[in-house]
């Protein structure tokens, strides 16, 4: 138990790590790119991890877990000696912020600068959203005589398409700009999930599975980038980690309100409930400047 919950703490303190690094070191311009490579390469290490499992366990079914741990163990310790060939240099003008009290300031008072618990509200609702995807597609197959490995294979293609649409990111932003990339976005994840509600043949829930991808894979990188960009001088680390801490608490109320809410509607009611959500937070948009 005491295990399980050290590696929590770091594999969070890791996450806030890569992330202050990553808006410390990215130029404004850059910014948008700069996350969607990071969750880009989140979201490959997720495809690609569990693979593991399959180089020490074989066709078991009962895998050995003691080889897994080892296997762990000595990627955990790669990643260390990485750390310390991560540049964290600061540049002129931001370390004079910093010295000059930048960092100084509770959560409280980070909450009131402009457009941080907008970002914050955003960011933990596209997350709740991604995990009841995965939870309930399974459970919209069944009710529709999907088999599992048809709605595995729907997952893929979510997942797939969230990579692609970070991969292109910051080419995208620079385009449109990034307040019309994130409302485009969650306009996508709104009627994607609306539409996942209406019964419909396999193939064109596939094309939904894959413009749900798209929408929700723009929604963490940009709340990352805009938090960055919101929060004062000095304080882009804990206005992430904020970010964090809100999207736990957004993945333990929001699934469960929605479940309430659509319990006598079945999966495709949760689907309904979750495009609603979703396009509420549209309204958080109103009047915020991204660009």
């Amino acid at each position: 138990v005491i295990g399980t919950a050290l590696l929590g703490a770091g594999q969070l303190a890791c996450v806030v790590g890569q992330q202050a690094v990553v808006a410390n070191n990215a130029a404004a311009s850059r910014m948008d790119s700069a996350f969607g490579y990071l969750t880009f390469a989140a979201s490959l290490g997720q495809a690609l991890g569990p693979l593991a499992i399959s180089l020490v366990g074989g066709a078991a079914i009962r895998p050995d877990t003691q080889a897994i741990f080892l296997l762990s163990v000595g990627m955990s310790l790669v990643l260390f000696l990485a750390t310390f060939a991560v540049s964290s240099k600061v540049s002129g003008g931001k370390r004079k912020a910093v010295a000059s009290g930048g960092v100084n300031g509770s959560a409280l008072s980070l909450l009131r600068a402009p457009g941080v618990v907008r970002a914050v509200t955003t960011s933990a609702t596209v997350l709740a959203v991604v995990d009841l995807t995965m939870v309930y597609l399974p459970a919209l197959g069944s009710d529709r005589g999907l088999s599992a490995a048809t709605v595995g294979a729907m997952l893929t293609v979510r997942a797939v398409f969230s990579m692609i649409s970070r991969l292109l990111l910051g080419r995208v932003s620079r385009t449109i700009g990034r307040m019309r990339l994130l409302v485009l976005s969650l306009a996508l994840s709104t009627a994607a999930l609306a539409a996942a509600a209406v019964p419909m043949p396999a193939w064109l829930l596939f094309v939904v599975m894959a413009v749900l991808g798209l929408g929700l894979g723009i929604g963490q990188p940009l709340t990352m980038s805009w938090l960055s960009s919101q929060a004062p001088p000095g304080q882009r680390g804990r206005a992430l980690a904020l970010r964090l801490a809100g999207n736990r608490v957004g993945q333990v109320i929001l699934p469960s309100a929605i479940g309430a809410v659509a319990a006598g509607l079945g999966a495709g009611g949760v689907f309904l409930a979750s495009a609603v959500v979703v396009g509420g937070t549209l309204l958080l948009l109103r009047g915020v400047r991204l660009d």
